[in-house]
């Protein structure tokens, strides 16, 4: 069979295992294997364990659970409300001071666990139920709580970065560097559109005039100690070379079971807790990992990488329009497949492609995780709308779209910005070289 038919094969019964409800490491896997028959026979089959062997015995994949697991501490403390408090404090004479507040902690959380899940749910447990009862509209308190969570995809450490750099073949230390600045640009998009909004349409954000005084800010601060350490502890460690991203986030795990003893939230029933939900997180994107490893073999012996370099160079437009192609690809495939699936899917596909147009392949995993963060409030299958339905079921859930949809419009900005000044993603990283 010619490689065409196979992969047309390949895609039809990835595309039919989903429809019919089996989870993305079976749909992924099954075509795989299929593939690989259609390839070679049985003899393919052969390969699969030294496939899985050079691609799972990675060492820096050990920071997918040590970051799973911090994040997991972190979320069962009380941080996510007293991150929300102290930006509300800081920031509470700007208009949508509450919908920015949401923005600020879930970045600042963000910088602490990497996945946008948690984000979501621990700050929209606190900041949504502020925002209605100060009559904010409920498509803004969700929405901006949606979108916020989402910054955990882009702000380092981030669990996408490290799965991209381990199929780029690409240094995390440098992405997670990368991701600084575009993920500050991407906050203050945000907290400027929420400005603008609440400007233009009071109602949506009613300003009520509090009284709030320095000490009080001053104490918040001293509130989130544990927050500041931890970034510092992590981020730090990779900048200046002190430890690689598995050793930090092995740090950052040890740093958050601390802060969590001290704030005296550990108890036996919850660290049982902790760690089932981290081994039950790990498991499903270490399976997805996988069955991608087994999808990339078979593209790359079906020559779909090359083919379709073949194929763009073949056509009259230009690189920014293949570009352009590539980042809807992204898009389309992310309103219907979680981030781990996008990332280790698209990756194999599209990176030959990039390459050949010399871009830069850490400025463009910034790029593809922007795109990521599009995807999780994106319908139909936005993982962070249905996260916030769960905190706040007295909205709705088309309120929830509603609010989120103009933050993709929001990072699609963000992306622009990168493509005509590239250097916010690569200067610092330029640094470390």
């Amino acid at each position: 069979m010619e490689s065409t038919s196979i992969a047309i094969w390949l895609v039809g019964i990835f595309a039919f295992l989903l429809a019919i409800g089996a989870p993305v490491f079976a749909s992924l896997g099954v075509a795989s294997i299929i593939g690989m028959f259609f390839i070679n026979g049985t003899s393919s089959l052969m390969a699969i364990p030294s496939i899985l062997y050079r691609g799972m015995s990675s060492y820096s994949l050990v920071a997918i659970p040590l970051f799973i697991l911090m994040g997991e501490v972190i979320a069962r403390t009380n941080l996510g409300g007293r991150l929300f408090t102290l930006f509300y404090l800081w920031m509470n004479r700007l208009p949508g001071s509450l919908a920015m507040a949401s923005v600020g902690s879930s970045a600042v959380f963000g910088a602490m666990s990497g996945v946008s899940v948690a984000g979501a749910a621990t700050v929209g447990r606190f900041a949504i139920p502020e925002m209605i009862k100060r009559g904010y509209a409920p498509s803004l308190a969700g929405g901006s709580v949606a979108a916020a969570g989402a910054l955990a995809l882009l702000i380092p450490p981030s669990i996408g970065f490290i799965l991209y750099g381990e199929i780029a073949n690409q240094s995390i230390g440098k992405l997670f560097i990368a991701a600084i600045f575009p993920g500050l640009l991407v906050a203050l998009l945000m907290v400027i559109y929420i400005g603008i909004l609440a400007v233009l349409k009071p109602s949506v954000a009613p300003y009520i005039k509090t009284k709030v005084t320095w000490s009080q800010r001053l104490k918040a601060l001293k509130d989130v100690w544990a927050a500041i350490a931890l970034v510092i502890m992590v981020l730090g460690s990779i900048y200046f070379g002190v430890a690689t991203p598995t050793e930090a986030a092995g740090l950052g795990a040890i740093g958050a079971f601390i802060v969590a003893g001290i704030y005296r939230q550990l108890t036996l029933s919850t660290s049982i807790e902790i760690i089932r939900s981290t081994v039950v997180t790990s498991g499903m994107i270490l399976l997805i990992l996988a069955a991608a490893l087994l999808f990339g073999w078979v593209i790359t012996r079906l020559m779909i990488p090359q083919e379709l370099v073949m194929w763009i160079s073949n056509l009259d437009v230009s690189d920014w329009t293949v570009f352009l192609m590539i980042l809807m690809f992204l898009v389309f495939i992310g309103m219907f497949l979680d981030i781990v699936s996008i990332i280790l899917i698209a990756t194999p596909i599209v990176l030959p492609v990039i390459e050949v147009l010399n871009l830069s392949p850490i400025w463009f995993g910034v790029i593809m995780i922007i795109a990521c963060e599009m995807a999780v409030i994106t319908p139909p299958i936005g993982l962070n709308l249905y996260v916030i339905k769960g905190v706040a079921p007295d909205i709705s859930l088309s309120d929830i779209i509603r609010g989120a949809l103009p933050f993709v419009l929001v990072e699609a900005f963000a992306i622009f910005l990168l493509i005509l000044f590239p250097e916010i993603a690569l200067w610092l990283p330029g640094l470390t070289s």
